[in-house]
This record gives structure tokens, sequence and C-alpha cells, in this order.
């Protein structure tokens, strides 16, 4: 089934799911306090309770194990286990960003690279992002100054960011982790032609 086609959202169904689960909550202490009776032995009381909460338990596992199962076609597997259709290498640095396409073999500190780059739409755009110096947070907004994805950029690590650009248009790169006095001032540009 098509995402486009579902009825509720993901939260919708996780709002309806905490309702039910509350309401079978709910519905176990009302029965629990009608069906006890004063004249009950507190031991047969206790044994009445252990069982309804082992039910209650085991019923409630088996339904977050279906909905477990029934949720993992909504995660993004499949469509990042599918080649990128072009390869950037991102380096972060106190206080640019140096991007090119394709992988590099250099150090970060070697690398060279512009922080603006041209790249097409409606592909797939696999960013291999890491940093020269600190921790940077590469960020990119869209032209209406909306946050589409981001990822961090950490030293002696490559972070993987997988993004479609379905819209033309220039995309801002922002650094969103507090690097040093000039922090505003890394900026850099994606043309998407």
């Amino acid at each position: 089934m098509s995402r486009s086609i579902l009825l509720f959202t993901l939260q919708d169904y996780a709002a309806l799911a905490s309702l039910v689960g509350a309401l079978i909550v709910v519905s176990v202490v009302f029965f629990l306090v009608f069906t006890s009776s004063t004249e009950e032995e507190k031991h047969a009381a206790k044994e009445k309770v252990y069982k309804a909460r082992g039910r209650y338990f085991f019923g409630l596992v088996a339904v977050v194990v279906v909905v477990l199962f029934m949720s993992l076609r909504l995660l993004p597997y499949p469509s990042f286990q599918a080649e990128a259709d072009e390869v950037v290498t991102v380096v972060g640095m106190q206080w640019a960003w140096k991007m090119a396409t394709g992988v590099t073999d250099k150090t970060p500190a070697e690398f060279a690279g512009s922080n603006e780059i041209t790249l097409p739409v409606n592909k797939s755009i696999r960013f291999m992002v890491t940093s020269a110096d600190v921790n940077h947070n590469f960020a990119i907004y869209n032209s209406s100054g909306v946050l589409v994805t981001q990822t961090q950029a950490m030293p002696q690590y490559y972070n993987e960011l997988r993004y479609d650009f379905t819209e033309k248009g220039d995309y801002e790169i922002l650094c969103l982790e507090y690097c040093g006095m000039a922090h505003p001032y890394m900026v850099g540009k994606i043309h998407v032609e």
C-alpha cells in the first residue's frame, strides 16, 4: 500500500494504539474493582489479580510484537539499499564547507572542494560528511528557509546522508553546531538544476 493513500499518519496510528492501550488498562481496573467482593479471601482475590495481570501482559506483548512487524514496512530501509545516483564528499572546517562530487582518498585537511556545488534534481544524492577539526552540523535549508535534512560532521568519521532534491533552486547549508566565533558565517550553497 502506498504511503500517500494511508488514511492516517504514523502519529495517528501511535495515538490510536496509546488510546486502545489506555482503554484496556481502564477496563482491567474496572473489571477487578467490580468483580471483587468483600467476602472473598485475600488469597483468592490475589490469585484473580495475578491471573488477569498475566493475561494482560502476554496480550500486550503479542500486540506490540504484531504492531512492530507490521510497521517495519514503513521504515526507509529499501530506499537506502539502492545505489545513489551521485556521491558528494563534504568536509566541514572552522568556518567553511568544502564539497566536491565523488569519494575522496585525501584527508579532510588536504581535501580541495568549494563551498558551492551544483547537483541534479530528482536524483538520489549520497553525502559523505566529515570534519577536519571540531564537530559541525551539516544542515540543508530550502529556498523558503525550511530545514530539509541534516547530519553531524565529526572528525575522523564519515556520516552518510542520503537525500533526493525534488525541487530546483538554491539550497543553503548552515552549521547547527556552535563551533567558534565565526560560526554564523559558516555557509555553503547547493544549486539544484
